[in-house]
């Protein structure tokens, strides 16, 4: 019972923190929902250059369905979900080491692996909240839209975020490793984004990067969230799918906190916290 009351300290102080400093950096939250959008222009512009009514006679040939608007804005969804988990996680250690504030907070008598997750439940509803408003500029500024069976996949997002912040907590893990969270944040979700079909079917990836994409089960969850949303040939069994995201969401944050707690022992005892 003590533990129980000391982990809903932790998560109700780390919350507390983190809500303060949100409201009071509103330029922050500004560009959360400014930068999407320039992100996009271009590629706005490009699809309206080849598919002006949001129509792909090439999207059809490969994927079975023809909405390029719905299918590329379903990816920028994940893709802003990868990414900004990336970021917030890998973050959440740098801003401490920046403000040499990590040693401090090591030292306090509360789980490492506590504290990332109070870190982690602020993180998940600002996403949510961000990515609720940034869809809808998109709707209004654009004139995209998510397609009318997306709301039946919703559900599907519980798994995935628990999935995505196991690997979330492992790349925090790297941030107390490598000290540079920028570069770490920016190859992982570049990378990550681009390999799993974000922007493009997987099915016009060359055979080797094809094999890798479908060895990252986020690829499985985009391709569930698009094939249920409109109708697109998946790449395997929609229930294959599912069980894939279901079986990784419980694997990945057992080896992410795995990892994390490994890192976290073997920097204490070299004494490298301080380092960066």
């Amino acid at each position: 019972m003590n533990h129980l009351k000391r982990a809903a300290m932790v998560f109700r102080a780390v919350f507390i923190k983190n809500a303060l400093e949100y409201i009071r950096y509103p330029a922050n939250f500004i560009f959360s929902l400014f930068m999407p959008v320039v992100w996009t222009l271009p590629i706005y512009f490009l699809i309206r250059s080849f598919a002006p009514d949001g129509t792909s006679a090439g999207l059809m040939s490969w994927t079975g369905s023809a909405d390029f608007y719905g299918y590329f804005l379903i990816g920028m969804v994940v893709a802003y979900i990868n990414m900004s988990i990336f970021w917030n996680t890998g973050f959440s250690l740098k801003r401490l080491m920046d403000i040499g504030m990590l040693e401090t907070t090591w030292g306090l008598p509360i789980g490492k692996t506590t504290y990332i997750l109070a870190e982690s439940l602020f993180s998940v509803l600002r996403l949510t909240y961000e990515m609720t408003l940034v869809v809808i500029i998109f709707r209004f500024l654009f004139g995209m839209r998510l397609p009318a069976g997306f709301g039946a996949m919703i559900p599907w997002f519980i798994p995935f975020f628990v999935l995505m912040y196991g690997l979330g907590i492992g790349f925090a893990a790297l941030v107390l490793l490598v000290k540079d969270a920028n570069t770490m944040a920016d190859s992982a979700s570049f990378l990550i984004n681009g390999v799993t079909g974000t922007q493009n079917p997987p099915q016009v990836f060359p055979r080797f990067l094809l094999t890798i994409a479908m060895l990252i089960p986020i690829t499985y969850f985009l391709d569930m969230l698009r094939a249920g949303s409109l109708g697109i040939t998946p790449l395997l069994p929609l229930a294959l799918e599912g069980a894939i995201v279901a079986l990784s969401s419980l694997v990945i944050p057992i080896g992410g906190f795995l990892f994390f707690r490994y890192t976290d022992k073997r920097c204490r005892k070299t004494g490298s916290l301080h380092v960066h």
